[in-house]
């Protein structure tokens, strides 16, 4: 009787412990589909690099033409996303010089001025647009009026507006 429970509390660990790093990990895109399908959900924890896969236009895209990923551990910035687009968007970015970055740092580990200029729950300016690219529910938009400081991260059940960082931010 002792030995059945044990194993079955075993088991019952091992599920726990592999839901854990799937959700960690983000095993099968849980966390960009519904009802994960929030941008809190997918960024309050996010994963390092490459980061999740992203399709434009229904095609998936790599890293070096958008990427959302997790800031370094060895400078303590893992709780921030920071987002690489190639600029224009659809350009893949070879050099730094063809790329925009934007940071969602609700914690400040990078700056505060990152953390005081994220915004959460915002409106979408009137000239906004989709740029093409999605993560399950969550898809990106920019306006044309503030695509220079902006980018909006939307989903069905949220919408967050992201300071870009200019220059690019990285740590040594």
């Amino acid at each position: 009787m002792i030995g059945r429970s044990l194993g079955l509390l075993a088991l019952v660990m091992f599920v726990v412990g592999l839901g854990a790093l799937g959700w960690r990990g983000n095993a099968f895109d849980v966390r960009a589909r519904p009802p994960f399908g929030s941008v809190a959900t997918a960024f309050d924890d996010p994963i390092g690099y490459p980061g999740y896969v992203w399709t434009r236009d229904g095609r998936s895209v790599g890293p070096s033409e958008l990427n959302t990923i997790a800031g370094p551990d060895h400078c303590h910035w893992q709780s921030a996303t920071m987002l690489h687009i190639g600029w224009p968007p659809g350009t893949i970015s070879t050099i730094a010089t063809q790329a925009r970055q934007y940071i969602r740092d609700p914690r400040g580990v990078i700056r505060d001025s990152h953390r005081d200029r994220l915004g959460r729950n915002v409106g979408l300016p009137e000239d906004a647009r989709p740029t093409g690219y999605r993560l399950g529910a969550i898809e990106l938009y920019l306006s044309p009026s503030d695509q220079e400081s902006w980018i909006y991260v939307v989903s069905p059940s949220d919408q967050e507006r992201w300071p870009r960082a200019d220059p690019m931010v990285a740590c040594a």
